[in-house]
This record gives structure tokens, C-alpha cells and sequence, in this order.
């Protein structure tokens, strides 16, 4: 009997997942303080027989899926990645069970069991998502492998960008939820500055470098292709991560976030392209959908990782580790996206300089490109940078929430993308009109703040993070499409389009803390972010009202032409 790729796939992932859930728990100081205490008593075999029992559980579940014919058409064939997924969560679960029973059991706290799942749950997470994005690479390599050389002369499968973001992501992100505090631990007196000046300099040099390098790589990818401004990233990101564990003093620690932040720009930029120049018009919103997915899923699990790593080992390793892993990603591009070479964009773009300024100033004065960038993209860009990085984490500080509580909270976010940003992407591609798909985006993620009208507290935080979810699934890709479907978009060039646009999304994440401060200055909070909802809307509306004239002659001129 054939063995079908998703079974070799599932079988390699379930014990890899087992063991990072194991390490993960094992440095359980960082996820519970009630975690490492109740592992004091619990008996040296049963974390073993809680992982045998746990494989056990997945490998028959996978069984199952292919005695049962039906199954495994469904299972293993058309729906592989949940596949995959049901396996592993069996598995998982089934060691999380195991694992914390006994735990729970060896003392009195009633208190302790929600506080224990919810640490448990956070390193399955981490887990399954580093898991799944390995499963993309092994299903494609093992049927490519079991296909004839035909596949091989259809082009690269954009979805194996996928891994490379995530991986890129998880090195870069590993240090992100420490920097400021590292950079206050480096000197007292920096210029004159005060240290909360200070310990935010880093990430807004490591953020300002990004919004240069995203408009660098657009000309260079028009010219040259993704590859080169995609390896000259990884290049910077990686000497950058080095810098930063070898700086003395805090101008180098900065000047080596800004050198972070241009490798992150180029390779961003340069991974758009790739899915640009491997999809075409029915898979471009699945292409950045899926790319999206990789890059908030490796941020999540980065960031998650990093701050267990830092806790355990010190902040030095976790720069150091974060320059290996990117090393590693350049590695798996050579072997699986190729080598640098000097393929030029199929785009039909004119050079800059020869497209002279008459072409760009089209581009920066047309009516819907302009309402993409300031009623789409940037409300959008403020709404998340200010809500997860700097509301959320200070409004429920302030509800007296635990720090592990919040960080478990906010990873719903990226939850939501890496799980339903690929399955959006289908939809978006099968609609003509995407500006109704950002309106309707856009309207969950108003929806977000107006939640606080009705909820408080940690409910209502947890409710509006997951519509930001939903509304970035929508947002992120719908608007990417609409903009490159442009004629003025082809005219100047892809490249430099996504550049100009993507560094315009980097001032509403500069603008976004800084407005989302605003709102603690209303003496009921609430108040203020309803505010802040209705005027997404307005947005949200202003947006339809620029671009819906062009939707509507489209779709005449397709009636007409059928």
C-alpha cells in the first residue's frame, strides 16, 4: 500500500511536536509560578507515559484516517493541513491532559487548574503552529517528489514563501518583547535623555529603517526580481542579530536594530514579490493571505519563545539564537526557492527616472490609491499596533491582569491570521469587488472598539482582539489586490506600488501608540475608544465612496462584454 505524503508528514511532526510542548513546559517559571511548583511532586516516569500515551493517541488517529477510505480522501488528500492539524491536537491535548492531571492532583489549590490550562494551552500553540509550518514544506517536497517532472515546469508554489516568513519572522521577533528593557539595562545617561525616551529608541529606529528598506526593495525588486533584495535582507537581518548581541553600549545597540530593521524591510517586501510574480489573479489573494499567516504566526511564536528563552538564559542568547535561525532561513531559500539570480519583474514598468516624476505623481495623486493609503491601510495599521501593542497591555495592567495573562490574550490575534487568513485568502480571490471585502473589514474592526460600549475589562479585550483578527484577514489581502489590480499600479511598477504603499502603513503603526494614548486621558475609557470605532467607520465609508465608482463601472463593463 502507497503511503500517502500527509502520513509520512503527520508521522515526523507528531513526535516533534510532543517535544517542543515538553520543552516549553519544562521552563514553565515564565508560562506559571504554579507550574514549577506542582512539578516538584509529580513522579519522574509520568512525564514520559504521558508522552508515549500522547503519540499513541495521534498515531491511531492517523490510522483511522486511513483505513477509512472516505476519511482519508477528506483528511489526507483534500483538507491536509487539517489533517495534520486534527493529529497533532489530538496528541497535544492528550499530553496536556496527562501532563496536568497528576499535577492538579498533588495539591489543594482549587485555583490552580485554570491557570495551569491556559499554560498548557500557550505551548501547544507555539507547537502546533512551528509544526504546521514545517507540515507545508514536507507535504510539497514529498509530492513533488512522488509527481512526474511536470510539476517542476509549472513554476514555484507560492506557499513555500510560507515557512520561509515564518522562520524569518520567529528569529527577528525573539528579542522584540525584551528590547526596551535590555536597552535600560545598557546605560543610565544616553544624551540626556530619559530613560523612557531611551528604552523606546531601538524599535523606533529598527521601525523607521523598515519604512526606508520596504521603499528600497520596491525599485530594486521592478529592476532586478525578488531574489536579490530577499538574500541581501536576510544578509543585514542576521550581521544585524549578531550586532546586537556583541554591542558595548547603547549607540550600538541601536545602530544594530536599525540594520535589523533594514534586513526586515527587504526581505518583507521581497517575499510580496515572490508571491506576486508565482500567483496570478485567481491566487494572488491567497498568496498574500498564506504570506500573512507565515508572518503574524512566526511573530507570535516568536515572541512567545524569546521571552521563555530570555528568562532561562539570559537576554544575549536569544540575539545570538535569533542570527542562527535566520542563517538557517537562508539556507532552506537556497534549497527550496533558489538561488540569487538577475530575473527582472514581469511587471511593465517604466524606470523611475525615465518614468520621471509624471507617472509617480499620478501614482501618489490617484483618488483610489490615496483612499487605500489613508482610509484603508493606515486606520487599519493604527487600529493594530495601537490596540495590541500599547491599549491592550496597559489598559488590562491596569484591570490588575497578570503579564502572562495579557501575553496569552494578545496571541489570539495571531492566531486568528495564521488559521483563517489562507481560507479568507479563497474568498477574496473569488470576489471581483474587493473594496466591499476591506469594507466589510473594516467594519469588524470598528466593531473591535465598540465593543468597549458594551463590555469591559478582560471580556471585552478579548473580544476585540479576536475581530482584529478577523478584520486583518480581510484587510491585509483585499487591499494588496485591489491596489495591485491598478492600471496605475502596472504603469509605475508592482514593486515600487507595494513599497510606496506598505511604508505608508508604517506611519499609522508610528501613529497608533501615540493616538491610543490619547484615549486614557477620557475619565472612562470606553468613551473614548467608541469614539475611536465610529470614526473607523467614517473611514471605512470615505473609502467606499472614493473607490465604489470604479467597482461599479467594472462590473458594467463585465455585464456588457458576457
Amino acid at each position: 500500500m502507497k503511503i500517502r505524503p500527509v502520513t509520512i508528514t503527520a508521522l515526523l511532526m507528531l513526535p516533534l511536536s510532543l517535544t517542543i510542548t515538553y520543552l516549553l513546559l519544562s521552563m514553565g517559571a515564565v508560562f506559571s509560578d504554579k507550574l514549577t511548583y506542582l512539578k516538584q511532586g509529580m513522579a519522574e516516569t509520568a512525564e514520559l507515559q504521558a508522552l508515549l500515551w500522547s503519540l499513541l493517541a495521534g498515531v491511531l488517529v492517523l490510522i483511522i484516517f486511513n483505513l477509512y477510505r472516505p476519511g482519508a480522501r477528506f483528511w489526507l488528500e483534500k483538507k491536509p493541513a487539517a489533517g495534520i492539524s486534527l493529529v497533532l491536537g489530538t496528541a497535544l491535548f492528550t499530553f496536556l491532559w496527562l501532563y496536568i492531571k497528576p499535577l492538579y492532583n498533588t495539591n489543594t489549590m482549587p485555583d490552580a487548574l485554570p491557570e495551569l490550562l491556559a499554560a498548557g494551552g500557550t505551548a501547544i500553540l507555539i507547537a502546533a503552529l512551528i509544526c504546521l509550518e514545517v507540515s507545508f514544506v514536507l507535504i510539497s517536497r514529498l509530492t513533488a517528489r512522488a509527481k512526474t517532472n511536470q510539476q517542476q515546469k509549472e513554476g514555484v508554489d507560492y506557499r513555500l514563501m510560507r515557512p520561509a516568513i515564518f522562520a524569518f519572522l520567529f528569529g527577528i521577533d525573539l528579542s522584540m518583547a525584551f528590547i526596551p528593557l535590555y536597552m535600560g539595562k545598557m546605560e543610565e545617561d544616553f544624551f540626556g535623555l530619559s530613560q523612557n525616551v531611551m528604552m523606546g529608541l531601538p524599535i523606533s529606529v529598527e521601525f523607521f529603517c523598515v519604512g526606508v528598506a520596504i521603499l528600497l526593495a520596491g525599485v530594486w525588486f521592478d529592476r532586478r526580481g525578488w531574489q536579490e533584495p530577499f538574500y541581501a535582507g536576510l544578509a543585514l537581518a542576521t550581521l544585524g542579530a549578531l550586532y546586537s548581541w556583541m554591542a558595548p553600549d547603547a549607540l550600538h545597540f541601536i545602530l544594530s536594530r536599525g540594520l535589523v530593521g533594514l534586513g526586515y524591510g527587504l526581505v518583507q517586501l521581497s517575499s510580496h514579490g515572490f508571491v506576486i510574480r508565482n500567483t496570478d489573479k485567481s491566487t494572488k489573494a491567497q498568496g498574500m493571505s498564506h504570506l500573512a499567516a507565515g508572518l503574524y504566526a512566526g511573530s507570535l511564536c516568536g515572541a512567545a519563545t524569546g521571552a521563555v528563552m530570555a528568562e532561562q538564559f539570559g537576554y544575549e542568547v536569544v540575539f545570538l539564537s535569533g542570527a542562527v535561525i535566520i542563517t538557517l532561513v537562508v539556507v532552506y531559500s537556497l534549497l527550496i526557492l533558489g538561488y540569487p539570480a538577475t530575473t527582472p519583474s514581469k511587471t511593465k514598468a517604466v524606470p523611475l527616472q525615465h518614468a520621471g516624476k509624471s507617472v509617480l505623481r499620478r501614482f501618489l495623486l490617484d483618488r483610489r490609491v490615496l483612499a487605500a493609503i489613508f482610509f484603508s491601510s493606515m486606520p487599519a495599521s493604527i487600529a493594530v499596533v495601537g490596540f495590541l501593542n500599547y491599549f491592550s497591555p496597559v489598559y488590562l495592567n491596569r484591570q490588575g491582569i497578570s503579564e502572562s495573562t495579557i501575553g496569552q490574550v494578545l496571541m489570539l490575534f495571531g492566531v486568528c491570521i495564521a488559521v483563517l487568513a489562507p481560507r479568507v485568502g479563497r474568498l477574496i480571490d473569488a470576489t471581483e469587488n474587493k473594496q466591499r471585502l476591506v469594507l466589510i473589514g473594516s467594519l469588524l474592526g470598528a466593531s473591535a472598539f465598540l465593543t468597549f460600549s458594551i463590555w469591559d475589562g478582560l471580556l471585552a479585550t478579548t473580544i476585540a482582539i479576536f475581530l482584529l483578527g478577523l478584520s486583518n484577514c480581510l484587510v491585509l489581502s483585499a487591499q494588496s489586490v485591489f491596489l495591485l489590480k491598478l492600471d496605475i499600479t502596472q504603469e509605475l511598477g508592482e514593486g515600487k506600488a507595494m513599497g510606496i504603499f506598505r511604508a505608508s502603513s508604517r506611519i499609522g503603526q508610528m501613529l497608533g501608540p501615540i493616538i491610543f494614548a490619547w484615549l486614557f486621558l477620557f475619565e472612562d475609557v470606553s468613551i473614548g475608544i467608541t469614539y475611536l470605532g465610529l470614526a473607523y467607520i467614517v473611514m471605512a465609508l470615505i473609502f467606499i465612496w472614493l473607490t465604489g465608482r470604479d467597482a461599479d463601472q467594472q462590473q458594467q463593463i463585465q455585464e456588457e462584454t458576457s
